[in-house]
């Protein structure tokens, strides 16, 4: 054996020992997690998500990890107090060994992050919220496969469809899951007050919204808009768990966010017994497609195109309730709509898909380990 083949298979035995290595800690459960979270002040259901996610891998027994994109992050308070107990580092911080047993759980927001990590022998799934954000984080004629990506976790078959049908079919491996919607959005056990949520992405539509319904209904300026902060000076971002029981108080609730891509909202006004009237989203949730009729489901709430139609809306709804004159087929038709988004079927969905993951790096190193021991025994036979 000349020099070169000695040095040919000593890398090979290096490559066998790190296979090795990173299978035993696969069949140990010594995989490491690693979720990147961005910094943001306002509430936000995506990053609500990303916190689920990890808190549920740390209950599965593996290491979870949240990786900041600052190193002063500060983590949101409006989280549920048991998604928060995590390990946090600061990206330009982290100091981390990652070995092919590992995983990264990158968000669409991070194109960068995907580019900077497509050398690394770990799995890497990008988390896709948002189509909005993926393409804003994206420069024109490249998507993740641009870095490596193959892997893909969305929130909804209708995002799912929309990525096959622009960025290519079999392009990606592609999962999608249910968002689970937490048992404390329930109805409240007082009456409701005559009060609605007015809940939105941009603050101008939502003033708007309180401004054209005082000028249409003088009469109703008595009824109430809440805007779902805390009532101290100034107002506070809440707690989830306060989020949901100030929201189950009120009748209904307004909602304005046209790129939003899946829509937590709703399903918990549905959950809480508190009608929805809201805009239908560029992307239609899929809770209100009714595929067998390939129609919109009925009794889920209020919902419409157009945005000067909604004062209207709440007039109409506003005198139903005051008359008590809403059918119960449509608190009942909401209860059973949000009844499919439970917590338990959420962890049971991201449970299996993460697993699924782990599992098949399982079968690529066995079969990898499997060539290179039969490639290596040729050799010593030849010899």
């Amino acid at each position: 054996m000349n020099q070169r083949e000695e040095q040919l298979k000593q890398v090979e035995l290096e490559r066998i020992e790190k296979l090795t290595n990173a299978l035993d800690k696969l069949k140990a459960k010594k995989s490491k997690f690693m979720f990147f979270v961005a910094n943001t002040l306002q509430p936000s259901a995506a990053i609500h998500e990303i916190y689920f996610h990890a808190t549920l891998v740390k209950k599965m027994g593996y290491e979870s990890i949240m990786l900041t994109d600052v190193e002063d992050y500060v983590i949101p308070t409006y989280l549920d107090s048991e998604l928060v107990e995590l390990e946090h580092i600061s990206m330009a911080k982290a100091q981390l060994t990652v070995g092919p047993e590992d995983v990264l759980i990158i968000p669409e927001i991070f194109s960068n992050v995907m580019e900077q990590t497509k050398n690394l022998p770990c799995i890497r799934v990008a988390f896709i919220q948002s189509i909005d954000f993926a393409l804003n984080a994206l420069i024109p004629a490249m998507d993740w496969s641009s870095f490596g990506i193959k892997k893909v976790l969305t929130t909804s078959e209708q995002l799912k469809s929309l990525i096959i049908e622009y960025f290519g079919e079999n392009k990606f491996e592609i999962s999608t899951y249910t968002i689970g919607i937490p048992d404390y959005f329930a109805p409240s056990k007082e009456p409701k007050r005559p009060v609605i949520s007015i809940v939105g992405r941009n603050a101008n539509e939502i003033t708007k919204i309180v401004k054209l319904f005082y000028l249409r209904y003088p009469h109703y300026s008595w009824i109430g808009f809440d805007t779902m902060q805390t009532e101290s000076k100034p107002p506070q971002l809440m707690r989830r768990k306060d989020f949901a029981e100030k929201l189950s108080k009120n009748f209904a609730a307004v909602w304005i966010d046209r790129i939003s891509n899946f829509g937590t909202f709703p399903l918990e006004c549905m959950k809480c017994g508190t009608i929805p009237v809201a805009i239908i989203p560029d992307i239609t949730p899929e809770y209100l497609i009714d595929r067998e009729k390939n129609d919109y489901v009925q009794n889920c709430g209020i919902w419409t195109n157009d945005f000067y139609a909604l004062p209207k809306l709440l007039g109409d709804l506003i005198t139903k309730f005051l008359d008590d004159n809403i059918s119960d087929e449509v608190y009942t038709s909401m209860r059973e709509i949000a009844s499919k988004y439970s917590i338990e079927k959420s962890e049971s969905d991201l449970s299996t898909y993460y697993k699924s993951l782990l599992d098949e790096r399982i079968r690529v190193i066995e079969s990898e380990l499997e060539r290179l021991k039969s490639k290596s025994e040729a050799v010593n036979t030849s010899i």
